[in-house]
């Protein structure tokens, strides 16, 4: 049965950025000591106390290459278990929940991610969200056979060729005759298609001119790093922009990232902030900040008055990343103020303490958020974003 997608412009959505390793955005070697070791068991029980607390989505982040040897060792950013093999498994123990999966058009052909997809939706009941990603570093392009990805811009017009052949792959019945630049597809793959119309959510990350121009013109909301809330709305500006000129004013929405820390006494969260910062993993920082500011210009632009070994540090502590820290009606009031001077639709909020009992913490804030009239749990509605 069809579900047609909607989003309330008035209200906000908030997607769990689910634990790929036991540290996300704050490399801490204490962080890394004190999360649950990650397996079958604990997905589980994070992504039920994800629907338990509120939370509309889970985002789930991924990449393919493990040349990152000392940050592996130290759990930051692994184990990362594959995004759409994982997201069946939240499915089958949840029933409201969406999941945000991410996957690479550079190492995919367009047929491969549209079955996937189609199958995650149908599965779901219309509850799966991609991720589009370009690909991430020549180490990935050398599992794939290849000696470097292609240069920043093109991988953009390849994604939008993509893109645009999974979509027709996904809604034309008839088979299909596409002839591109970079991919060729004749016929149709087998049903299911997606539940979600017109498709499902398609989100991105990429804030350079090129990645706003394909997020403007094929997605609908745009993941931002920023770390105050001029800084999300300079992007906001840059991307209205061109959705105007495109004739989709309005149509693709922010999605920032955050760091969140509640707690109930003043100052606490600041100061557990503090505590994680004083154990910042250096030896896995230069080497994972190596390839975030090498290869991700959005990201490097945060950091241009910085010299490399400062800029390192500053990512792998999330000063890149807008922080909400403070008692619930604290950071309760800094997400109303968010949505009421930036186009954002849907938060990615991560705990750098992650467990279950830290997310199911964060209903004290949405509870907030509903008396101000900005959200509503997503068992109340038909839509998970």
């Amino acid at each position: 049965m069809a579900k047609p997608r909607a989003h309330d412009p008035e209200q906000l959505s908030f997607s769990y950025f689910f634990p790929t390793g036991q540290t996300d955005h704050v490399w801490s070697a204490e962080a890394a000591r004190s999360t649950p070791a990650l397996g079958r068991t604990v997905f589980t029980q994070m992504a039920q106390a994800a629907e338990e607390a509120g939370f509309d989505s889970v985002f789930i982040a991924d990449t393919w290459s493990g040349h990152q040897r000392a940050a592996e060792r130290a759990g930051h950013q692994s184990p990362k278990f594959h995004a759409p093999l994982l997201a069946m498994a939240l499915f089958a123990v949840t029933e409201h929940l969406g999941v945000i999966t991410t996957m690479h058009t550079s190492h995919h052909q367009p047929a491969h991610v549209a079955r996937m997809g189609a199958t995650l939706d149908a599965y779901s009941e219309g509850r799966w969200g991609w991720n589009v990603v370009t690909g991430f570093g020549d180490p990935e392009a050398r599992l794939f056979g290849r000696d470097t990805l292609a240069a920043h811009d093109d991988r953009y017009a390849m994604a939008a060729e993509f893109v645009d052949l999974v979509k027709q792959l996904w809604t034309q019945d008839d088979p299909i005759d596409a002839q591109g630049r970079w991919y060729r597809a004749q016929g149709r793959i087998k049903a299911p298609r997606p539940v979600q119309q017109p498709h499902p959510l398609l989100v991105s990350a990429g804030a350079s001119p090129a990645g706003l121009a394909f997020a403007a013109e094929h997605c609908d909301q745009l993941v931002v790093a920023g770390n105050t809330v001029e800084k999300i709305q300079s992007v906001d500006d840059r991307l209205d922009k061109i959705l105007a000129a495109q004739g989709r004013a309005g149509e693709v929405t922010t999605a920032p990232f955050t760091i969140t820390i509640v707690r109930e006494g003043q100052g606490q969260a600041e100061e557990e902030y503090e505590r994680l910062v004083q154990s910042l993993d250096v030896e896995a920082t230069m080497e994972l900040a190596a390839d975030i500011l090498g290869g991700v210009e959005s990201i490097r632009s945060l950091f241009t008055e910085q010299g490399h070994a400062e800029a390192a540090r500053a990512w792998g502590s999330g000063q890149g990343i807008l922080k909400l820290f403070g008692t619930a009606e604290q950071v309760a009031q800094q997400l109303v103020t968010l949505k009421a001077e930036t186009t954002t639709a849907n938060v990615l909020i991560n705990f750098p303490l992650w467990n279950p009992q830290e997310v199911l913490g964060f209903r004290s804030v949405l509870d907030h958020l509903r008396d101000a009239g900005v959200w509503v749990p997503p068992a109340e509605r038909s839509y998970s974003w």
